[in-house]
């Protein structure tokens, strides 16, 4: 697997986990503002991310860099990680 499809792939997984998550939150009677704004934030990520991932976009070569794939696969393992772990243990 290439770089760019494991860092974009990377914060796409995490904007989805944050959509995931706030969508739990809101159903569980959280407050109205903190849900809206996980939702928000993970459907951004999604859309800005996930759009560069399927037309092969590398962000002007960031998305290749080394540091960048490292903070996207991180951020893509943690937020699965503790969204998996907030929904079970609901």
């Amino acid at each position: 697997m290439n770089r760019r499809a494991l860092s974009l792939g990377g914060f796409v997984l995490a904007g989805a986990s944050q959509a995931v998550l706030g969508v739990f939150q809101y159903a569980t009677g959280g407050g109205p503002a903190d849900p809206l704004f996980s939702v928000l934030a993970g459907v951004l990520l999604v859309g800005v991310f996930g759009r560069a991932l399927v037309r092969g976009d590398d962000l002007n070569g960031l998305a290749t860099r080394p540091l960048f794939v490292a903070i996207g696969v991180f951020a893509g393992v943690v937020s699965a990680a503790l969204t998996t772990v907030v929904l079970l243990s609901a």
